[in-house]
């Protein structure tokens, strides 16, 4: 329900989205209030993705990049700009 209240908020209204404070001012939430932080920090999110992350820079990007031939292709390549 808080969420539908929160969605009305922004897609509505166009205010921002007060979620967070609606749980924080819920009293069904107060169990985990001291919690809360921990629960909504968001590299409790991210998985492994730093070390995927690295993983492909490590063994695909840097591998290509090393290329004589492509490297020197990089070097000659120049900004270009699409107006459409």
């Amino acid at each position: 329900m808080l969420s539908h209240e929160a969605g009305h908020q922004v897609k509505q209204l166009g205010l921002e989205n007060d979620l967070i404070e609606r749980i924080r001012n819920d009293a069904y939430f107060d169990s985990i209030q001291k919690d809360l932080d921990t629960l909504l920090d968001p590299s409790s999110f991210i998985g492994r993705a730093p070390e995927q992350v690295d993983a492909f820079l490590k063994n695909w990007v840097q591998p290509v990049l090393e290329d004589k031939e492509i490297s020197d292709a990089i070097g000659k390549s120049v900004k270009v700009e699409l107006v459409v």
